[in-house]
């Protein structure tokens, strides 16, 4: 009863992310996208929402069954929808988490605890309504397949992993591919077989070779059935080839020792690395491959932290001695303190709910009444702006824009450059008032502040 309680405190500390939550930019066309599928019984190949790309620009919708499921929170919860998508999703993958590495967690209650703040601090930063936490939970299921055949040749639970790469292809196609590189990278591992100083690796059976090559090419085959069908196999490789979208999207960067808030990433990956090297106990070559990809992964884009913390949570606990720091005495106040903290937090995060807007209602209508042919926005708003049936110059689907539009947002954006209002003579624009486009609009002849609120501005063409 005492190792529950345990795993239970751990559960409430990793839910304390969910004081992070917010909307983001994304949110607001995810709904909007799932929304159209519900009304439309289709997934949309080409863009529905930009007036500058519609039905012109290619569109690989590869989060479309998200979308659909965010689109059901919105539905059936309203204003409350996109904080329960998090708090349900999240609530599972903390679960799943935490229980299947229950008997690691309580052998070391001091070093669980250290952990647990670690997973706390790595989901508060990613704690937004998004299809990505789908896919941390599909992530967790299939390490924990992999490694179950990997330790036990009778492992029937392989079967599984297509179908997981089916879901994960509809729910987050843009990091699918993880399953069949993950049974990959288990395959090659598992028919080595040396020992070098602490590094070790043992040669896996026939009967499990066979499993892993079955279950890389049915979850290769997996990758193929969605609406987009093989454009999903290379997709993701091109996502992370876009030097437009990796130098501009603020999730493809990578952390930074200069900025103080990326130093907890830098001290988790110090924490993995030093246990590795003070450890005295043998390391697996799959262990020791799986964490070199990930730590290289994570430093060079924030978005791959989560799956580092994910893979070294099953990896990790082999170093850790069994610990003698016992608080038997004290679980049932430190429950009770981290539900009274629990229930203030989600108290607060449900009055704050409605709290959506990120343009007030005044400028929106005030949009919607001039109906600008040739707006252009700033890249955080489009998602809004589409939430509201605004048409977009451009949003948060960056890898849709990244061959079209996105150099020319940023460099409008951040420099002002009149050649791109040149070329795309717009009529109206929407920025904030901290960008550099503002200090070069104010001195504008060709464009007049017409409207603004809470550091929103509008700007139209003189006529």
């Amino acid at each position: 009863m005492k190792k529950y309680k345990f795993i239970l405190i751990l559960l409430g500390i990793m839910l304390l992310a969910v004081f992070n939550f917010n909307f983001g930019n994304d949110y607001f066309w995810h709904v909007k996208t799932g929304e159209y599928i519900i009304n439309n019984l289709s997934v949309p190949t080409y863009d529905i929402f930009s007036w500058i790309g519609l039905n012109n620009f290619a569109w690989i919708s590869h989060e479309w069954l998200s979308e659909v499921v965010i689109y059901g929170f919105k539905a059936i919860f309203g204003d409350f929808g996109p904080l329960f998508f998090c708090l349900i999703m999240y609530g599972i993958l903390v679960c799943l988490l935490l229980f299947l590495n229950k008997d690691n967690l309580i052998k070391n209650k001091l070093f669980s605890l250290l952990w647990i703040v670690f997973g706390f601090l790595v989901f508060s930063a990613v704690m937004l309504p998004r299809p990505h936490l789908i896919s941390y939970i599909l992530f967790i299921i299939c390490v924990y397949i992999l490694y179950d055949l990997y330790d036990n040749e009778d492992s029937k639970k392989i079967y599984f992993l297509p179908l997981i790469s089916v879901l994960w292809v509809n729910f987050h196609g843009g990091s699918s591919n993880l399953t069949y590189i993950l049974c990959l990278i288990f395959l090659i591992c598992g028919l080595c077989n040396f020992k070098f100083g602490r590094l070790e690796a043992r040669r896996i059976s026939k009967k499990q070779i066979k499993k892993f090559i079955l279950g890389f090419v049915l979850s290769f085959l997996g990758i193929m059935i969605n609406p987009h069908g093989i454009k999903l196999i290379t997709y993701p490789y091109e996502n992370m080839q876009d030097k437009v979208m990796i130098s501009n999207i603020t999730e493809w960067f990578s952390p930074s020792l200069n900025n103080i808030g990326d130093l907890w990433a830098f001290v988790l990956i110090g924490v993995i690395v030093l246990i590795l090297i003070i450890s005295k106990k043998r390391i697996k070559f799959i262990n020791l491959v799986l964490l070199g990809a990930f730590l290289f992964l994570a430093l060079k884009s924030y978005r791959f932290m989560p799956f580092l913390y994910i893979v070294s949570s099953f990896i990790i606990f082999d170093f850790i001695d069994k610990g003698n720091f016992e608080f038997s005495k004290f679980l049932n106040v430190i429950m009770a303190l981290l539900i009274l903290i629990l229930s203030i937090v989600l108290s607060f995060k449900l009055v704050n709910s409605y709290n959506q807007k990120m343009i007030s209602d005044d400028i929106i209508n005030y949009i919607k009444k001039v109906k600008p042919k040739r707006l252009f926005n700033f890249y955080g708003y489009g998602g809004y702006l589409i939430y509201n049936n605004i048409p977009v110059f451009i949003d948060g689907r960056a890898d849709m824009y990244s061959k079209h539009t996105l150099k020319d947002t940023f460099d409008l954006q951040n420099n002002g450059y009149n050649y791109i209002l040149d070329k795309y003579n717009f009529d109206m624009i929407i920025i904030p008032k901290n960008i550099a486009l503002n200090i070069y609009l104010l001195d504008s002849d060709e464009y007049v502040l017409s409207k603004q609120d809470d550091g929103v501005l509008v700007y139209e063409k003189k006529l």
